[in-house]
Order: structure tokens, then C-alpha cells, then sequence
């Protein structure tokens, strides 16, 4: 009896000291230090947390990724992960319950990660968050290409450099401005530069008349390019104006893109730039690697788009690798016709009305993919027909093929299979005004 009492308490004390080291341990490899004594960087996780309630109130009622969606050839994989499809596992209402159950369990994590940042277990807080990280990202970077907004790029990023990286707090200021930066690349074309983007919609630019459209995004243009590094300017009153201009900016874009995007940008940005704002040096030394590598990553794969021949904004090829929101107005009509081999066509049409609908080939492409796996031993072959326009300019045919089923598209390649104007697409007629959605 007394010999498995001493037998319990060594295994007790042992237990005790390996949870101790395995803590110790996690706080040091995440710099959770930083977050345990600095308030501005507890404000942060309780924003980042706030943008995940933001992604996943959306992602509960969408069919995005879930088993419906694979077996009605709903879905868009990534170029890299072409079976996503397969490892769908959840069923959203009216079809399953699993979809509901599988998102009211991470909102009993996030409930519990608000009482464990009340109670500053700060190490448990960070664990559980991180796994509402991992789930994010495998969403948007793996199991699907259509669930991700641009705004979703910012909140990910803000979450890696607080949940992973040292010199949080530097870094975090660094990537936002970075990102206004980013922004603003996709923006040196006609559709910014001439305000067409807005001057194409039917409602126009909200509040302002069509005529001064240019100026105000030439102005967007200017202050992401030059404006936004006064965010990190020592000098009060550049910074305080360099503040305001964005603080307005989130707020005004609410008019144009309602609440998602400025719920995920906006509180982030007053916490690190407003009251609580203190100017920083730039680090160079080796806790600042991660930090430096991260920034080079973001640049590469902005740049992923340009270095592709052609133009990014008619093919969209590597479109998404990067900051794409408002990159032009889209507008775009498809046709797919399905040959059997008793001679039976099957034609569908479809037509886009909303500018925000990003006319992707590579959607197209996939999803007649599918079919033709699906039903190869029926089909004869398959012709596609994409006609796109942008910023209100003529309808280009872009693709043209007779056979479909045979096409490859290359993730990081010009894909001739779609025209550009350059290459000869031929104009088949103009659009009228779009709405925004």
C-alpha cells in the first residue's frame, strides 16, 4: 500500500515537471513573453480573436467545403491540391448537422480563450488560438480557393506574426503598413489611375460625384504608396494625419464593403497606431530574421502575379497569391458545352453582373475538369467559350477550345490557352454599367 502510494506521487511529480518544461518551453519557442508584459500586444489578440469570430460567423452557414459541395461539383481547388474535394468531411443545413456542430465547438473555444485572456494564462490562450489559426489557414491555403477574401490575407498574417514570431509588436506595425503598400501595386492601372473601376458601376463612388472619382483614387494610390510609412514616423503630426486619413478610409469603405473587411483592418490599426502608438527602431539582429523572412515572402508573392506574362487582370493567373481586393471591375459571360458519344449536346450559360465577381478561367477550367473525370466514359469531349471585360472596357474572347478535357493549366505560367488582347483575343461586344457586390 505504501509502496504505490510513493509510486503515485513520483509519477504525480513527474507529471507535474514535464507539463512544467513542456510550457516553459512553448513561451520561449513563441516569445509569449512579449504578449505577458506588453497591455498593446494583449489589446492585438483580443482583435485577432474578434476577426476569427468575424471569419468562422461567415464560414458556419457556407457550403464552401462541405460534402455537398464535392459531390455537386461546387468547389474550387488550389492549383497545388487538386483533390481537396476529397477530404471534405463536414454537411452544412438543411443536409447535416456536422457543419453547425463543428463551428459551435469553436465558438465554446473562443469563449474559453476570452476567459483565459481574463485570467492572463496567456500560454493556454495562445495554444488554443493557434488552433483556430491552423484551422484558417488549412481552409484558405489548402482545402478550397474560394472561401478566402483579400481581408482574410490581412487577418492571417497578423495572426502568424502574434502567435509565432519575435519583436511581435514591430513586426505587426511593419506588415500592416506593408500591406496598405502591397495594396497599392495593383492599383497602378487604368481602373484606379482613371477611376473606371467605380465609374463603370452603376451607383458610381459612394457620396462623391463621378467627376472627382480620379482624385480620390489617386489619392488612395498616393497614400498607400507614400502615406502609409508615416504610421511608423517618429514625428507626431505625420503620424496622427497618416492615422486619421486611414482610420477614415476603413470607415468610409464600410459604405462599399460593409463590415468584414473594416472589422478585421480597423481595430488592429487604431491599437497599434493610436493612443497606445510609441515610435520603434528598425531591428537588425537575429530575433529579427523570422520577422525579415516574412517580409520577403509577402513581396514574392505579390510579385507572383507581374512576373507572369500577360496581364493579371484579364487571365488572373496568379491573381490570388498575393492582394487582389479591387484590382477591376469584372464583368463576364462562360459557355460549356458537353458532346456525348451518342451525339447529345448539353450547353450552360453563365453571365456575371457583380464587379466584385472575380472572372477567374482557372474556376472555369476546374470545374470542367471534374466533369470530365467524372463522366469520361460518356463524354466525347468538351468546348468552352470565356468572354471578360474589366473597368467597363469590351468583352474579350479569352478562351476559345474545343477540347476542353485536355487543357492543363499551370499555376505559375502563362496558360496560352487564354488570350490576353495582346495576343490576338478578339472583341465579341461591350457591357453595360455593373453593381458592386
Amino acid at each position: 500500500m505504501f509502496k504505490n502510494q510513493k509510486e503515485l506521487i513520483r509519477n504525480q511529480i513527474f507529471t507535474a515537471s514535464f507539463e512544467q518544461r513542456f510550457f516553459a518551453l512553448y513561451r520561449k519557442i513563441f516569445s509569449i513573453k512579449e504578449i505577458e508584459e506588453s497591455s498593446l500586444l494583449q489589446w492585438v489578440f483580443g482583435a485577432t480573436l474578434f476577426s476569427f469570430f468575424i471569419t468562422f460567423q461567415s464560414w458556419i452557414g457556407s457550403s464552401g467545403i462541405t460534402t455537398e459541395a464535392f459531390l455537386n461539383n461546387d468547389y474550387v481547388c488550389w492549383p497545388w491540391f487538386q483533390g481537396c474535394g476529397e477530404w471534405y468531411f463536414l454537411s452544412a443545413l438543411p443536409y447535416g448537422y456536422s457543419q453547425t456542430i463543428f463551428y459551435m465547438a469553436i465558438f465554446g473555444a473562443m469563449v474559453l480563450i476570452t476567459y483565459l485572456m481574463w485570467r492572463r494564462d496567456w500560454v493556454l490562450a495562445h495554444l488554443l488560438t493557434t488552433v483556430l489559426f491552423l484551422w484558417k489557414a488549412l481552409v484558405m491555403l489548402v482545402l478550397t480557393y474560394g472561401m478566402a477574401g483579400n481581408y482574410d490575407y490581412y487577418h492571417l498574417v497578423f495572426a502568424f506574426v502574434l502567435l509565432f514570431l519575435p519583436l511581435k509588436i514591430f513586426f505587426l506595425k511593419l506588415t500592416l503598413v506593408l500591406f496598405y503598400f502591397l495594396a497599392s501595386t495593383i492599383k497602378f492601372h487604368e481602373g484606379w489611375v482613371l477611376g473606371t473601376y467605380f465609374s463603370a458601376l452603376k451607383t458610381g463612388l459612394p457620396i462623391f460625384p463621378d467627376g472627382t472619382i480620379p482624385f480620390w483614387t489617386n489619392m488612395v494610390i498616393f497614400m498607400q504608396v507614400i502615406g502609409s510609412w508615416f504610421l511608423l514616423s517618429s514625428n507626431k503630426v505625420l503620424q496622427r494625419t497618416a492615422l486619421f486619413f486611414f482610420v477614415t478610409f476603413h470607415l468610409y469603405s464600410g459604405t462599399i464593403v460593409q463590415f468584414h473587411y473594416p472589422a478585421i483592418v480597423l481595430p488592429t490599426l487604431l491599437i497599434l497606431f493610436g493612443p497606445m502608438y510609441t515610435h520603434q527602431k528598425v531591428p537588425l539582429n537575429k530575433k529579427a530574421i523570422a520577422g525579415w523572412s516574412l517580409v520577403a515572402v509577402l513581396f514574392i508573392l505579390q510579385l507572383s502575379s507581374v512576373v507572369i506574362p500577360g496581364d493579371e487582370k484579364i487571365t488572373l493567373e496568379g491573381n490570388k497569391y498575393g492582394l487582389y481586393m479591387f484590382e477591376a471591375n469584372h464583368q463576364c459571360k462562360s459557355l460549356v458545352s458537353i458532346y456525348d458519344k451518342e451525339g447529345e449536346v448539353y450547353s450552360f450559360n453563365r453571365e456575371s453582373s457583380l464587379s466584385r465577381h472575380r472572372c477567374d478561367p482557372y474556376k472555369l477550367w476546374f470545374s470542367v475538369q471534374q466533369i470530365c473525370k467524372r463522366s469520361e466514359d460518356n463524354i466525347d469531349h468538351v468546348e468552352i467559350v470565356f468572354d471578360h471585360s474589366i473597368n467597363g472596357g469590351p468583352f474579350y474572347r479569352i478562351v476559345d477550345e474545343q477540347n476542353a478535357c485536355d487543357l492543363e493549366y499551370k499555376a505559375l505560367q502563362h496558360n496560352e490557352w487564354i488570350k490576353t488582347p495582346k495576343e490576338g483575343a478578339e472583341i465579341i461586344g461591350y457591357p453595360v454599367k455593373n453593381i458592386y457586390r
